[in-house]
């Protein structure tokens, strides 16, 4: 066969510009994984998949939760201690021991027990409040952690005017005043991280929170009132004021008789995945 038969039996080249069968077929099946449209209807390479947005929220039982709670119970931790190192040893003849002779002699701080022992149940509250409110809270995102922050950051502080607060014979209105605002702070604080999470349709929270909602922010919210409504009496009479804070039990009493539990609470921390009450599982399904 000669050099011109063996020409003849190829098949015919390609035109450059039109397409070949191979393309006619990939343009009618459609792109592939990882293919997009192109210019004149033709599927282009692979697509750059851009990175999934960051995660918006940390689900409970996952390590960015636990992070969080770790680091709220560091920072509660942290402020009662700082609490128990202002206290100091008294010297006779010193300006503490006018207050009571005898006990400092005894080497006891009496103004600063008083002080301590008042922000030790004020921080443990809070600290209560806190363990309380994260049985319900499922999953935290940015909005919520940073309230959170401002809530410990208010914690952290408590121990700086626990040693202003000279609760002796002539306390001071600027001392008791400033650890009203404070302790009020921190109050609004944890109500806000409270109505925050269980606000509708946010989905931070399980469904059983619901229905003790109310009863919760009552709960916390009392402190910051009774904290707020002290200062007035601070600038009347400052060795009165810190009497005033004596309703926040006789409001906690109150609000058990008239918001009582639900007969049968809802489930809470682990219960709550027992029961099958689950969070979304990606953050785009988290609002706003």
């Amino acid at each position: 066969m000669t050099e011109y038969d063996n020409a003849a039996c190829r098949p015919a080249a390609q035109a450059d510009n039109e397409p070949s069968a191979a393309a006619d077929r990939d343009l009618a099946a459609g792109p592939r994984a990882g293919q997009r449209h192109g210019p004149g209807g033709r599927w282009r390479g692979p697509v750059r998949r851009r990175h999934p947005a960051p995660f918006r929220f940390a689900r409970s039982g996952f390590i960015e939760y636990d992070r969080v709670l770790f680091f709220s119970d560091a920072v509660f931790a942290i402020a009662i201690t700082l609490l128990a190192i202002d206290l100091k040893v008294p010297r006779s003849g010193g300006l503490s021991c006018a207050h009571n002779v005898t006990l400092c002699r005894l080497g006891i701080d009496q103004p600063g027990l008083i002080s301590f022992g008042i922000s030790f149940a004020v921080i443990g509250r809070f600290w209560l409040g806190h363990h309380v409110i994260f049985r319900y809270i499922l999953a935290l995102d940015r909005p919520l952690i940073s309230i959170n922050l401002l809530f410990l950051g208010t914690i952290a502080m408590l121990p700086y005017p626990t040693a202003l607060l000279n609760l002796t014979s002539n306390p001071t209105t600027a001392g008791i005043v400033f650890y009203a605002i404070c302790t009020a702070a921190a109050g609004l604080g944890e109500c806000a991280i409270w109505l925050y999470a269980t606000r509708p349709g946010r989905g931070l929270a399980a469904p059983s929170a619901a229905a003790i909602r109310v009863r919760i922010a009552l709960r916390i919210g009392r402190v910051p009132v009774v904290f707020l409504a002290s200062i007035p009496v601070a600038f009347a009479a400052p060795q009165d004021a810190p009497y005033v804070w004596i309703l926040i039990v006789v409001l906690g009493l109150v609000i058990n008789r008239f918001v009582p539990e639900p007969d049968e609470p809802g489930p809470a921390g682990d219960q709550i995945l027992a029961a099958g009450d689950q969070v979304p599982a990606t953050g785009d399904q988290i609002p706003g």
